[in-house]
């Protein structure tokens, strides 16, 4: 059963999603976000640990310290912040190399996508508390196609 409440609000999102970035011309990215979710490496996890009313990552981050399924999906999604934090480059006489993490510049596309896919998380776990509209022709005046 959980299994099924999992798959589909997880599907749930992904239309969301999906809705938002066509509506800013994102039609590949609303196509294919988070698709890794439905791998057996997130999804089981998801089932394992579904809650209904929070995300099964920080569920399972709560039982065992740190989520798997979490490591897996930031490494696979460019809408995901963390995707984008490398060890930084050593300057030309600096004697210690790669010593601190930093943000590299993340493509006005995915910001976009990211906005809409925390805009459509809180919709799909605190469905009566979510405003209905956002501003999405503010993004679309943001969005920048390269």
């Amino acid at each position: 059963m959980k299994a099924i409440r999992h798959f589909i609000t997880i599907t749930h999102h992904k239309i969301l999603v999906m809705q938002g970035c066509f509506r800013i011309g994102l039609y590949k990215q609303g196509l294919l976000h988070d698709m890794s979710k439905y791998s057996p490496t997130e999804f089981l996890v998801g089932c394992r640990y579904y809650k209904g009313y929070m995300s099964p990552n920080n569920a399972e981050r709560a039982d065992r310290g740190y989520s798997s399924a979490w490591l897996h999906h930031k490494g696979r999604n460019k809408h995901h912040l963390e995707y984008w934090i490398d060890y930084a480059v050593s300057k030309p006489g600096d004697d210690k190399t790669h010593t601190k993490m930093e943000g590299m510049k993340m493509p006005i596309r995915y910001v976009c996508e990211m906005f809409i896919d925390r805009v459509s998380a809180s919709k799909t776990i605190r469905k009566k508390s979510t405003p209905t509209k956002v501003r999405w022709n503010t993004m679309k005046k943001a969005w920048i196609t390269t």
